[in-house]
């Protein structure tokens, strides 16, 4: 097994920093990206696994994120185009990939933040994939999305793009953690192995608070996420925890679900894991989704769509 460093050079020169862990004979490519808040090297055990059991995995750090990013620039994507940025360092990272790997499938798992990094990389740039992998995703609210996109706007207006706001931070991830109530730390929404949760509050390249200018990019760009645009082909896996915040509780990621189904992606699948929360990667139950992870992986691409007549393991 080979474990090497990434150093990879996006569109403006900037350096896309991450990990490559691939097997001496890899069947498959998983790559990574990352939510909001933590960094790549969190799904390292996870890469080794998968590299002990023939899939090559890649993964990089996101603009803001990682331990290599300056401290004046955690938590936030760039002055301009920040969206657009981020999304085509995702893609350079596939390319990269591809290149590394020539003729093996690429499987692209988005978690969280990293899931509509994906999404919108598959909108884009569909044909350099060949599987979507959504973790801990959401549908797209625009009823939601668009006033919260205009309090962003408000706040940057008169704070610039670099403000931390305590108020948007109370509204997404404080929100998520009230409902675990009474709470033992501001972070047991991510999960219920309160030793995982204790190693992400340890970590100095995690939970912080990200800039308004971040907010208002990542906004924007889950309100131009539009399924009806994927490839019909791309077969597409969703799962979460069945009490993750991020997802409604199962809601509205069961709302997305129905959403992709509905824009004609021929293979859809949601899988939702009871009791589980935002990580399940780091859940008690983790091996399980680690298992099931590597079954995506490996599976064979079915022209076969989700329908009420053919259905899909919601839960767990």
């Amino acid at each position: 097994m080979n474990e090497d460093t990434l150093s990879i050079e996006a569109d403006d020169g900037r350096s896309i920093k991450g990990t490559l862990v691939a097997p001496a004979n890899p069947e498959a490519v998983l790559v990574i990206a990352h939510g909001m808040a933590e960094h790549a090297g969190r799904y390292l055990e996870l890469a080794r696994w998968m590299a002990q059991h023939g899939i090559a995995v890649v993964a990089c750090n996101h603009r803001g994120h990682g331990p290599e990013c300056p401290a004046d620039q955690r938590g936030h994507y760039s002055d301009a185009q920040g969206w657009h940025k981020v999304t085509d360092d995702l893609h350079r990272v596939i390319l990269h990939s591809r290149q590394a790997f020539p003729g093996l499938p690429v499987n692209l798992l988005g978690h969280s933040m990293g899931s509509f990094i994906a999404q919108s990389v598959a909108q884009q740039y569909g044909s350099d994939i060949d599987t979507l992998i959504l973790s801990a995703t959401n549908r797209i609210n625009r009823g939601e999305l668009l006033p919260s996109r205009f309090l962003v706007s408000l706040i940057r207006a008169f704070r610039g793009r670099h403000h931390r706001s305590r108020l948007i931070a109370g509204l997404t991830f404080g929100k998520f953690n009230r409902q675990f109530q009474p709470n033992r730390t501001d972070y047991d929404w991510l999960s219920r192995d309160t030793e995982q949760v204790d190693q992400y509050i340890a970590d100095p390249s995690c939970g912080f608070e990200c800039s308004v200018g971040l907010w208002h990019d990542f906004i924007s760009g889950m309100l131009s996420i539009d399924p009806k645009t994927w490839r019909r082909d791309l077969p597409v896996h969703l799962f979460a925890g069945s009490r993750d915040p991020v997802g409604e509780m199962g809601a509205g990621i069961r709302t997305h679900f129905q959403a992709i189904r509905e824009a004609g992606i021929q293979t859809v699948t949601l899988r939702l894991f009871e009791e589980g929360r935002h990580e399940m990667l780091n859940e008690v139950n983790a091996a399980e989704v680690t298992n099931y992870l590597y079954s995506l992986c490996r599976r064979q691409a079915s022209n076969t769509s989700a329908t009420d007549d053919n259905p899909i393991p919601t839960t767990a």
